[in-house]
This record gives structure tokens, sequence and C-alpha cells, in this order.
């Protein structure tokens, strides 16, 4: 019969059932009585959880009708399985959040509610305990391209990009540090053997045989300047100067073209702006690529604003064999002259036409030298021979000790005798070969480097030893390998106490090291790594440039820096009386009288439309595509990554929401139809709130009241900001949005955790850790949640310490 609860016991049948059961007590041992126990308290609890289901849920959720996709009818409780647990956390949180049921049908009184929900979370919080007791929270985690780069780094004294022998991390809730996502393959351990050749080429190389002829070279304004077509910058007296242009690879210099991959520091002397007004100056860039079209590709060395004074510009670049420098204005919101303006050749004496009038970057010369951003070569050679000599002579047991150095160090702890031994090994059948100790030392640390010990942390299930907490520490905050102090921290027993573990904690946020906590948190967490996606269409938004994009990913960077480092209140992620802006960054917001070049912070305003990071052009931009933004990606994101809700992927049957590019119809009358359907009003009641908070923004983060168009880029549909919450308040824009938000700090503080938990331990926090989390709550309210003082109580918690 349709609406009919059928349990795995019948209610008609579980008076019978226990009867039964408190007969065959007597005749049992004391063993059988305590299973028999289990099993009644068991019935107990599956009687209780029946009884609601039927009495309060099946309605709407029996084999029929299915309401958001939910069959309770045939839905077991089995929380040993991870799919069925999911299941069942899902409507564990519904009904104690007060969603289901519905308030327009029957609703439970606190004692149901609380009974029906204590048979759910009892249950799961046992199983996954003891999954945890077993095997441990967290699966065998692997280091990432980024931590696996750093590490070689710091380990072998090398400068050389690694990353890019690596394929691809894979994420899972945003960050690439989660065990459970992480794969090995033959392909994968093919990549890492070779990333280790070539790490240990270029150390054993520096170490033992020097350093290649470096190359400087400091190229005057008579040797630049154009030769040939629109794309050279011209040659003006004793000047080199690019124009502000439309034309691609404008200001590319063939002169500079390397002829050997490497680092190189690249000088602009008294570089400076023409053609410009006092107090006025001009954003530029410094790329380097191949510079024609057959690889159009460029990278960005360094952004700069140049001004009336000339002053020398420096900036750090990987140059790869056969690239070129460019140095060009890149400020898309002054005037900029068509390529066709920049045909005829200037410098010579039969040429009289006048300088283009629109704003230009000068130089005298570029400087371009070599240089190594790692440490010197003796300082190389110590790190990988310590005060060892390698020569021919070298002795066998030299050999050894500097093999089981070196695994203890790329281990990250002490050897035992049986570890080494395979390491032992493998050197004995070199020398034996009469393979050269250098060779000999190489392959052993090859095969030291692939080994799995390297590749992935250390850790057995239940508490973390020393070793084991040094590791998560410096992967968290550094995203690399532990340094020599906490090493030594860990020998000495200091980290597995709070007190000393503490004062380590503090030492490394301070570290210039925690640039990367904050480049990751920016990368995985919000999604930065995706900037570079999508670009702008230039006939929408022709304002949009490298430079503004560039301002966008470093106010983000020292914005989170800021709230670390001072220990701002968890709030401030979702509203701030400050911003992190630079003169290109304000303009593009629209707030005045920021001048400076470099990011700092800004008093805001209410009429600033900004604060905090929900409205951060990096975070808008990554949330839409080059044409135009929707309420439902913002709105997800915004949820998910900022607010803690979690918003399930939409049912297979239901078509994905394109927005109307013509203007003729708002997003929001497309919405609303979508919406009225049953199976998406669910999630869109709490995805769409956020997402229409911020329609006010444009796909480049820049403010709007109306939507550009392709016939009329001012004059489009209005923007309609309005909406109401899941519980039915209504707002009008986005600061009555933040202040409905900001009433509950907590949630905000309680997401920031997961994603601190999630990103440090390498798995999200289950069902079980709620209590934990709750903890770390409570022991920053007083901080007002602190970002600084989340950071160390996930440090100090149970999650953070056990494996």
């Amino acid at each position: 019969m349709r609406g009919m609860y059928t349990p795995a016991f019948p209610c008609t049948r579980m008076g019978l059932l226990l009867t039964l059961v408190f007969a065959a007590a007597s005749s049992l041992s004391a063993d059988e009585i305590t299973s028999s126990a289990e099993e009644l308290r068991a019935l107990r609890t599956d009687a209780v959880r029946t009884e609601f289901v039927q009495q309060f849920c099946i309605d709407c959720h029996d084999q029929y009708t299915q309401e958001g996709g939910l069959n309770l009818e045939e839905l077991a409780f089995n929380p040993s399985d991870a799919s069925n647990r999911r299941r069942w956390v899902t409507v564990f949180d519904r009904v104690r959040a007060g969603e289901m049921p519905p308030e327009d049908g029957d609703r439970p009184d606190q004692t149901s509610l609380e009974g029906f929900l204590s048979t759910i979370d009892a249950p799961i919080i046992q199983v996954l305990r003891d999954e945890t007791q077993t095997l441990g929270r967290v699966r065998a985690r692997r280091l990432n391209r980024t931590e696996y780069e750093n590490t070689m780094h710091d380990l072998l004294g090398i400068d050389i990009p690694l990353r890019d022998f690596l394929p691809e991390d894979t994420y899972h809730d945003g960050f690439a540090t989660v065990a459970q996502a992480q794969q090995v393959s033959h392909h994968l351990l093919e990549k890492y053997l070779n990333a280790a050749d070539a790490a240990l080429d270029e150390a054993f190389g520096r170490a033992l045989d020097g350093e290649r002829e470096p190359f400087s070279h400091t190229y005057t304004s008579a040797e630049l300047g154009r030769k040939v077509g629109q794309r050279d910058p011209w040659h003006v007296g004793d000047k080199t100067i690019a124009w502000s242009a439309t034309q691609v690879y404008h200001g590319r210099v063939p002169e500079t073209e390397v002829k050997r991959t490497g680092w190189y520091r690249i000088t602009l002397h008294d570089a400076h702006a023409v053609n410009i007004n006092s107090n006025q100056g001009v954003w530029c860039t410094v790329r380097t690529g191949v510079g024609f079209a057959t690889a159009p590709m460029m990278y960005l060395a360094g952004v700069f604003r140049a001004d009336d004074t000339p002053r020398d510009v420096s900036f750090d670049a990987w140059i790869r064999k056969g690239h070129l420098i460019e140095a060009r204005p890149t400020d898309h919101t002054i005037e900029r002259v068509r390529g066709n303006k920049l045909n005829n050749y200037r410098g010579s004496a039969r040429d009289k036409r006048p300088l283009p009038k629109v704003p230009g970057l000068a130089y005298t010369s570029i400087t371009m030298e070599s240089i190594h951003k790692s440490p010197p070569p003796d300082e190389v050679a110590k790190r990988l021979f310590g005060d060892a000599n390698v020569d021919v002579e070298m002795p066998r047991d030299e050999i050894m000790e500097l093999v089981k150095r070196f695994a203890t160090r790329v281990f990250r702890r002490p050897l035992t005798e049986d570890e080494l031994a395979p390491y032992v090994l493998l050197v004995d059948e070199d020398l034996k070969a009469g393979v050269s100790p250098r060779e000999t030392l190489k392959r052993g640390y090859r095969t030291i480097l692939c080994s799995p010990r390297f590749l992935f942390f250390n850790e057995t299930p239940g508490e973390l030893d020393d070793f084991a907490i040094a590791t998560r520490l410096s992967y968290f905050l550094w995203s690399t390998m532990p340094d020599e102090t906490l090493i030594a921290a860990a020998e000495a027993g200091e980290l597995t106490g709070k007190r000393t573990r503490q004062k380590h904690v503090q030492r490394m946020l301070d570290d210039p090291r925690a640039e990367r906590l904050v480049e990751a948190l920016a990368d995985q967490w919000l999604n930065l790594r995706e900037i570079d996606f999508t670009t702008p269409d230039a006939g929408l938004y022709p304002e949009f440039d490298e430079t503004l994009q560039q301002s966008m990913v470093d106010e983000t960077h020292a914005f989170l820096a800021k709230l670390i480092r001072d220990d701002l209140p968890a709030a401030n992620l979702v509203d701030s009386d400050f911003a992190m802006l630079n003169e290109r960054l304000a303009k593009h917001y629209g707030i005045p009288d920021v001048h400076h070049e470099q990011i700092r912070p800004v008093s805001l305003t209410p009429k600033s439309h900004r604060g905090g990071l929900i409205t951060q052009g990096s975070i808008l931009k990554v949330t839409a595509n080059g044409t135009t933004t929707s309420p439902v990606i913002r709105g997800a994101f915004i949820n998910e990554r900022i607010l803690g809700v979690e918003i399930p992927p939409p049912p297979d049957n239901v078509p994905a929401i394109e927005p109307d590019i013509r203007g003729a119809v708002s997003i929001r009358e497309q919405l609303e139809k979508h919406s009225n359907q049953t199976s998406c009003a669910a999630c869109h009641i709490k995805i769409d709130p956020p997402g229409f908070a911020l329609e006010n923004y444009d796909v480049t983060g820049g403010w709007r009241t109306r939507y550009r168009n392709s016939r009329n880029k001012t004059s489009g549909l209005p923007v309609d900001p309005h909406h109401q919450t899941a519980d039915g308040e209504m707002f009008q824009d986005i600061e009555q949005f933040k202040q409905i938000v900001l009433r509950d700090p907590e949630q905000i503080a309680r997401n920031f955790t997961h994603q601190l938990t999630t990103y440090s331990t390498g798995a999200p926090a289950s069902f079980s850790d709620r209590t934990v989390v709750q903890e770390i709550l409570e022991q920053t309210r007083s901080q007002q949640f602190g970002i600084r003082s989340l950071i160390h109580a996930v440090i100090d918690s149970s999650l953070f310490l056990h494996k």
C-alpha cells in the first residue's frame, strides 16, 4: 500500500520478538546475556527510528514520492557502509536543523526528536570511532606536487621547477592534501623517478662540478629598439619606449632571448612613464616567452607602476631557452594606440613622425643576469654529503654512513637497521660491480627518494609520535619537510607537549615560509588555482587586464596573511572594515585616494561595497565565466567554502541554468522557473541567497547596477540583488546579507575549522569529529574565533595529533 513503511522488523512483531528474548535469557551464559542485551538495545533503537520515520517522514520519502531523491522506505540503516552512512547523516542534519519534517506537516515533540536523532548519531559515531582506532581517520597520505617540489628544494638545495614532472593533483573538498583522493600508479611512479633524476643531476652537478659560467649582460638603448614590424619597442634618443597599445607582444625585446634555461634577474634601468600628467602612473608588466604567435603562452615575471621619476625595477624569473623579455604598459583603463599606428620605423634620420600621444614605458637599458635562488655549491654539497669528500677512494663505510644520513633526512625520522637494509644491499651491489662512489651515492639517493617512506606520511593509527607531529606541522604551515630546529624538537620530545609545541607553532607562523600556507589556502580552499581558467570577454569588459588580475590575487594573499598575523576574528572572512589594495585595484573597485603601488590596508566606508573575502575580485572572478555571472555557481561556492553549508549535486535529469547573454531575460526569471521544480527547490533555497546577494558584482569583480550585454554595455537590464534566506528573512543587497550572516560568527568559524582540519590532516572532519570541532570553537571563543587562534587550536586537537 502506498505510503506504508515496512521496516526490517515490523512493529506488529516487535512485542513477540522481545518476549522471546526475555524468555530465553534465563538459560544464557554471562557473555550470551551481554550479547542478547546489546541485541535488545539495537532492536529498541530500530523500533524508535522506524516509528519516527513512519509517522513524520514516509509520506514524502516513500518509494513513489522520493522527494529530494530520498526513499526511506527502502533505505536500511547500515552505518558500516560509507554510502549508507552519508545518507543517514544528511537525514540527521536536516531533522536536527528543523528543515524536516516540513512546517506544514506533523511536527515531532522535543522528546521524540531527540530520541530519533540518538538512534542515528550514536551508532554512526561508534562505527567511525572503531574504524579510526583500527585504520586511523586519515588513510595513507602522499605529498602533492607543491609539497614535493618544496621538499626537494629544501632537501637538496636546488631551485629548478619539479612540479611540471608530475601529473595534476586530484582534489577532494577543494584540497590536494586529502588522502582518499590520492592515487598511485606505475605511471605516477615513473614520473617520480624522472623528477628525482632531474633533481639529483642538478644537485650533484652543482655540488661536485661547480657552477656553470654565469651570464650577465646589459643591453643599452642603442642595442634595443624596433628593427621590423610592430612588436618591438621604439628607440628614441637614449631611451627605449613601449607604448600603451592593443598590439600583441608589443614591447618584446628580441635581443634578450636566452640561450640557457634557468633563473634570471631582469632589471629595467631608469624605468619611467612618458606622456602622463603629474602624479599619474602607468601600470606595466614584465613577461617572458617566445613572443611570437607560434607559441603564444607568456609567463608573468612582475608588475610595477611607472611614474615620471626614473627608477630601477628588478624581477626574478625562470626563463626557458629561446624565450625573451617583454616589458610594456598593460593598464587597459588608459588610452591605447592600435598596432597600425606603430608601423613606421622610428630612429632613422628620415623618419620625422611624431611620437604617439598615448602613455608609454621608457627605460635606458636592461640587465639580465643568471642567478640561483638556492644556496651556493658548498652548501648544496654539505646537504648531500656533509663534510665527506666524494671521490674514487671513498671507503664503503663512509658511503653507507652518507646513505643512512640522507635516508634519515628524507624519511623525516630515525631509521632502524631493518629499514636501512635494502639500501645497504643496493649500495653493496653497485660497489661490487665497480660503480664509482659518486654514481653509487646518486643511485642510492634515487632509490630513497622513490620510497613510500618519503612520498607518504609515515603514521600509524593512534597518537602520533614527535616525528610524525613534526611532519604534520611542517607540511601544514610550510608545505615542506621539517627544518633542523623542528627535527631537534622531535628528538627532544618537545612536540608532544602542548606548551613547547605552541612555541614552535608561533615560530613557524612568524617565518616567511608561512606564506606557503596562505598560498595553499588561497589556491585550494578558495580555488584561486583556477584564476587563469577564464578570460573576461574583451568586448564586454575592456578594462580587465593582467595587472588587475595579479592585484586581485595579491589582495587575497595579503588579506589572509593579515588575518593570521593579527589573529583577527573569523567574521572578517565575510566582512571587514578594511581591504588590502593597491592603486590599480582600488581604481577598479571605485575606491578613491589610493595611490600606492604595493598592496596595503585601506579603510573602507559603507559606499565601498567591499570587505571580507566574498567581495574580493579574485573570488568573484573564479566563480564566473568570461561573459556572465551565475547566482547558482557563486551561491554554491559561498555556501560550501565560506558558510559551511553543504550543497548536494543536482539530479542528473535537471538541466543547468544558462544565462541569457542577450539580456532579454533576467537570471532571476530563469531561476524562479527552475526552482519551482520540486527536485530543485530544496537546494536552491540555500544556494540562491548568497548568489543573488553578489549579483551587483560582474565577472571581473567590478560593481554594477545594470547587466552588460553584447548589444549595450551600459543600459542592460537592471541588477536586482534582493532575496531571502532559507529562514525566510528578506535582504535587499550584499550589505544586508552580510549582516544576517554575521549574527552567527560561530558558524563561520566552524566552517573555517573544517577547512583547516581537512587541509592539515589530509581528511575532512567526519560526523564523529564534530565534538572535537566544537571543543576547538569553545577554546577560541574568547578570542572571537581569531584565525591564528583557530590554527593553534586545530594543531592542539586530537584530530591533528592522531592518525
